[in-house]
């Protein structure tokens, strides 16, 4: 193993501190933003100055040798960096002040490189350590390596004045987008829920062939549409089969060509339509289709497509195939387990999660239909970490009936209201409308 020193850069740092000072403080704005905290400077006395200065600047205090070193000797360090004499040095540096921001990012890169060789020391270190469980530390060693590469510092607001400094802001661009939450094509579920909301998790529940997997499919088209990133784990299917349902919502082809291939010439000209549309959604639309994934895969692949194209939410299909990063227990265990992971990553990665579940048996059963918390299969932890359920009550596929009313139960929903809406679902074309006679004109791909 190497004995060098990790990656600084001395003169840089002075540099950086040297145009603060130089100028009373007034460019730490433009700074701070890329050296959030004093890990971004090596010396342990630049570390110490850093800190001090965005203190004082915190205060309004104007930056400069006499309000430094009086902070410092108030602290107890300032002998330890150099006083007002080496504060003095500083000050006395020639280079043009105007470079501070290239500087700073040039540190930037430093302090990341140093953070890449702490991340590569732990991951030896734990591959010598026979006793520890890999997919634990994957998981752990994707989040490092995504910190590292977004320059994410873990430094929480704390002070009034320091939330509400982005706050105004916040809440002009809340009423801009009109409402924070990704909406549906459902309007009268948009009514209840306001749409799915950064840093929630909604679960999606019901049935066996009842429509769950057709229903966030739905909402993925609309999303699309809208030009608003999402991501499909689909754990059941694969990618070709989900793009069969989305040529069946959009274009009407009957189920049954996707199994016996009898396409008709009017088919084809359809598939072809969709087809040029289609690949022109990379900007908004990513897709997981392998069987096998665990929790801390999902979230990685998370992180992966919120760096990679701004992922605003994703549908997970569903969440009792999803795998515990440790297995051991009760099912009910790992399945809290997962339900925690996801939560935390919905909040962690400020997007919203929309998670299908089976319900019990239990329900079909039950005189009134209503499905109830209890039905969700390993419930307790799924209950209690999800800020919004919804149900898909119970109706019978083998109707004949190509439109068939489907109620939906927001059985909970923790930021707003709960109620139930009826929703009429076209079954050749895998379609749930507001209105029985309603068009799908928010998809501009459609035929004629």
């Amino acid at each position: 193993m190497s004995n060098a020193a990790p990656p600084n850069n001395m003169e840089l740092e002075r540099a950086v501190l040297s145009a603060v000072i130089r100028d009373n403080g007034r460019n730490i704005d433009e700074l701070f933003p890329i050296l959030k905290t004093p890990d971004h400077f090596y010396s342990p006395v630049h570390q110490a100055i850093w800190q001090t200065m965005l203190a004082l600047h915190r205060e309004q205090t104007p930056i400069d040798i006499v309000s430094l070193n009086d902070r410092l000797m108030k602290n107890g360090r300032s002998e330890a960096c150099g006083g007002a004499v080496f504060l003095a040095e500083l000050a006395n540096e020639v280079q043009p002040i105007r470079h501070a921001k290239s500087w700073a990012m040039e540190l930037q890169g430093y302090a990341r490189r140093r953070s890449m060789a702490q991340m590569g020391q732990q991951l030896i270190e734990h591959a010598f350590t026979t006793e520890a469980d890999p997919s634990e530390f994957a998981g752990a060693a994707q989040k490092i390596v995504d910190a590292v590469l977004e320059d994410r510092v873990d430094v929480l607001m704390q002070k009034p004045s320091e939330i509400m400094q982005g706050y105004v802001q916040y809440l002009e661009d809340l009423e801009r987008r009109g409402g924070d939450g990704v909406k549906t094509h459902l309007y009268k579920l948009n009514s209840i829920i306001g749409g799915f909301v950064p840093g929630d998790v909604a679960i999606l529940a019901g049935r066996p062939s009842n429509g769950k997997t057709a229903l966030a499919l739905n909402f993925v088209l609309y999303s699309i549409a809208k030009h608003i990133p999402v991501g499909v784990f689909s754990l059941e299917m694969m990618s070709y089969l989900l793009v069969n349902r989305f040529l069946a919502s959009t274009h009407g082809i009957n189920g049954m060509r996707f199994r016996d291939g009898k396409f008709t010439p009017e088919d084809w000209e359809k598939i072809y339509d969709f087809a040029q549309y289609f690949q022109g959604t990379d900007p908004w639309l990513r897709i997981w289709d392998r069987p096998s994934l665990s929790v801390s895969e999902l979230r990685a692949q998370c992180r992966r497509w919120k760096r990679e194209f701004g992922l605003r939410w994703a549908v997970v299909d569903y969440i009792q195939l999803v795998r515990p990063d440790s297995k051991g227990g009760s099912r009910e265990r790992e399945v809290a387990e997962i339900s925690r992971v996801l939560k935390e990553t919905a909040m962690e990665l400020e997007m919203s999660l929309l998670v299908l579940a089976q319900l019990n048996r239990d329900v079909e059963s039950r005189k009134s239909g209503v499905p109830l918390l209890s039905d969700l299969r390993e419930s307790g932890a799924i209950e209690q970490d999800a800020d919004t359920v919804i149900f898909i009550r119970p109706w019978n596929p083998r109707t004949d009936s190509e439109i068939v009313p489907v109620t939906l139960d927001v059985a909970k929903s923790r930021n707003s209201g709960a109620g139930s809406l009826e929703v009429m679902y076209r079954r050749r074309r895998l379609q749930f409308l507001n209105e029985k006679e309603e068009d799908w004109s928010w998809l501009d791909f459609l035929p004629a």
